[in-house]
Order: C-alpha cells, then structure tokens, then sequence
C-alpha cells in the first residue's frame, strides 16, 4: 500500500472514509445502477463481488462514502468500464472523484479526519484492446491528483492484488 499524506506526527482519527474503485470495495453500487440484476445474489452477497462481506463492510467508521464500482476502470476516458454483460458503462475512477467532487462543493468537508481510500487498475487490463501497465498508473496518479487539488490530506492507495488470484482470470 501507498500511504500519500502530509507529514505530521500528530495521531488521527478519521471520521469519514471515502472510497473509490472496483469490484473490490463496490458494496452494492453496480447492484443498484443494473436494477438488482448484477451481481446475481445467491451466489453472490447483497450486491457484492464476493460470496460473503468484503473489507469495506469491516470498517469500524460510523461514516463511510463509498462510490465504487465493479468494472471500473481508472480513467474512462482513456478505458470505459462495464458492468458484466459490457453493456452498461460505470463510472471509473476518476470519474467517481468527479462524481463526489460534485456532490461534496455544497457542504463543508473536514479534510484533517477524512481519508480517501483509492483501489483499482486490474480491469484497465481487461477492457483494454492493448494493456498498458503505465496507462493504468498514470490514471491512478491523476486520480490521486485530483484528490489533492480538492483538499485531500490523507490518500489510501492499495495496490493491485495478483491477477492470478482472481477466478475470472482463470477462466479466460
């Protein structure tokens, strides 16, 4: 993991997570844009990408934004992301930034004790007719870059888990 935060020794708490990203953290966003028909539950959990709760449902925070989305990609102007029939388009990465920019001008956010959690790039890899490793950190960088042009002083990155681990890839 990537920790991006400005210097200080001073402990803190944070009282809102914001988090952007895939199928990884999406909690049930894709769920509700395709009208409860993906992912399909049973086998899947409430409307995530896993057969049990993921690790944004352990989060010990009272105040959590989460506008990720399964089948996101970093930037969809460089790579569209799509729901798994590659029909209905989501929001990537930065455009989910776009997305809370937005919605967050209207009100005050306390920058000191909210962390911004950013986690995707594998499926750059997938809808990509050529996969490029650096265009998918260049989109991670200018996702983080928007962040901190907003304010943001702490920045989560985590890095990308081992494609290998993941069953779609073995099914390819």
């Amino acid at each position: 993991m990537i920790l991006a935060s400005q210097a200080n020794t001073e402990q803190h708490r944070f009282h809102t997570v914001v988090i952007f990203g895939d199928s990884l953290s999406d909690t049930n966003n894709v769920y509700k844009l395709t009208n409860g028909t993906w992912p399909i539950v049973p086998p899947y959990h409430q409307g995530r990408f896993s057969n049990d709760s993921i690790w944004v449902d352990r989060l010990r925070v009272s105040n959590v934004k989460n506008y990720a989305y399964g089948g996101a990609t970093t930037d969809n102007t460089v790579v569209q992301g799509y729901t798994k029939s590659d029909t209905v388009p989501v929001p990537g990465i930065r455009q989910q930034i776009e997305i809370y920019i937005n919605s967050a001008k209207e009100r005050t956010i306390d920058f000191v004790h909210t962390l911004y959690i950013v986690s995707g790039g594998g499926n750059d890899f997938v809808f990509s007719k050529i996969p490029n490793p650096f265009v998918v950190v260049n989109g991670l960088s200018n996702a983080i870059d928007d962040l901190i042009a907003f304010g943001a002083q702490h920045i989560l990155v985590f890095n990308q888990p081992p494609a290998q681990a993941f069953p779609y890839i073995h099914a390819l």
